[in-house]
């Protein structure tokens, strides 16, 4: 194959190109991603049925309970404190959708993780684990224990 300055500055475009998309396609995903549910065997602790638990780490960890349109209820949990969250599946006529969460004193902090609100008569367990300045949380979410 015979190398020409045309071919070579094709090519460094059509590279260019794919270079650019998926850089945009990784910034767009790590700005707001919503990890997939993840369901887990064990049921749900008796008496909270319907309910989120959200436990810290060694910071405090800003829990926002949202809807479609991003309003909801935000909480903020102390240090290596559980939570037991009764607005996970809204108030009134309002539905939440998504669990974000970020870490730190300020309630606007960035957004560290995203989850969506599981289905009616289902609870979901968040642990925060790490530092505040590289905190990790994971979900799952369990079903209601058999009667």
């Amino acid at each position: 194959m015979k190398f020409t300055a045309k071919r070579v500055v094709v090519s460094v475009a059509v590279a260019g190109v794919a270079v650019v998309a998926v850089g945009a396609t990784v910034i767009a995903t790590a700005a707001d991603p919503v990890s997939p549910e993840i369901t887990s065997p064990a049921p749900a602790e008796a008496g909270h049925g319907d309910e989120g638990r959200y436990t810290t780490g060694d910071y405090v960890l800003n829990v926002h309970e949202l809807d479609d349109d991003g309003d909801g209820v935000t909480t903020a949990i102390g240090p290596r404190t559980t939570y037991y969250s009764k607005t996970l599946h809204g108030t009134g006529n309002r539905r939440h959708t998504v669990v974000k969460f970020s870490a730190g004193p300020e309630s606007d902090a960035p957004i560290v993780f995203s989850y969506p609100v599981p289905a009616a008569g289902r609870a979901v367990y968040c642990v925060a684990t790490g530092t505040e300045a590289a905190p990790q949380v994971r979900c799952e979410t369990t079903a209601l224990p058999a009667r």
